[in-house]
C-alpha cells in the first residue's frame, strides 16, 4: 500500500497540469411548441463524423482543413451531449416523454428517431455548419416511416470556442424544431 502512495501523488498532479479549458455547450431554449403525434421518442445515438467526435473543438481554415482549436476540449463526449441535447430540446418543443437509448421505459416509445452527422463545423467566416440525415421510425405507433435530410447553418457570435459552442446549441435545437415538425399532427 505504501508504494502505491507515490504513484497516485504523481498522478493526482499530473492531473492538475491540465492546460485544457473544457468547454460546456449551454442549453438552448426552444420557443417552438408542437403537438406531436406519439407520446414517447426515444432519440438513438448520434453519429458523428471522426472529426467532430473527439475531444478537441475543432474549426475548417481556409485551406479546407479541419484545426483543432489549442489549449480547449469538450467537457463531455460529444456524440453524448448532442444526442442529450437533443433529446431535452424535443421533450421541451413537443412535450412528449423522450429518452436516450437504451430505452429506460417498460412500455417501448411511439417512435425512434436517428440522426447521422455529415457535417458539424465552424468556418473561419464565422458560421457553425451542421448537416446530415435523419430517420424516424414507428416503434409502437402507427406513425409511418419519415426520413429527410438538414442542412443547417448558424452565424457564431464572436471568435472565441463558447461563442461555437453557442451556435452548435442553436444548430441542435433547430434540428431539434425540425423533427418536432416531421411527428407533429
Amino acid at each position: 500500500m505504501m508504494s502505491r502512495l507515490p504513484l497516485l501523488f504523481v498522478l493526482a498532479l499530473l492531473a492538475g497540469c491540465s492546460t485544457s479549458a473544457q468547454l460546456l455547450v449551454p442549453p438552448a431554449s426552444p420557443s417552438l411548441r408542437v403537438r406531436p403525434a406519439v407520446s414517447s421518442i426515444e432519440v438513438r445515438d448520434m453519429s458523428l463524423p471522426r472529426y467532430a467526435a473527439g475531444d478537441e473543438v475543432v474549426v475548417l481554415n481556409s485551406d479546407g482543413e479541419v484545426d483543432a482549436l489549442r489549449g480547449t476540449v469538450w467537457a463531455d463526449d460529444p456524440e453524448r451531449s448532442l444526442t442529450l441535447a437533443l433529446s431535452e430540446n424535443l421533450a421541451t418543443i413537443t412535450g412528449a416523454r423522450v429518452s436516450t437509448e437504451p430505452w429506460p421505459f417498460l412500455e417501448p416509445p411511439g417512435v425512434s428517431i436517428s440522426v447521422r452527422v455529415t457535417r458539424l463545423l465552424a468556418t473561419e467566416g464565422g458560421m457553425l455548419q451542421f448537416s446530415g440525415q435523419y430517420a424516424i421510425a414507428p416503434v409502437t405507433s402507427g406513425l409511418a416511416d419519415r426520413s429527410g435530410q438538414f442542412a443547417i447553418s448558424v452565424p457564431i457570435g464572436g471568435n472565441s470556442a463558447q461563442a461555437i459552442a453557442l451556435a452548435q446549441s442553436q444548430a441542435v435545437a433547430n434540428l431539434a424544431e425540425t423533427l418536432a415538425r416531421r411527428i407533429g399532427r
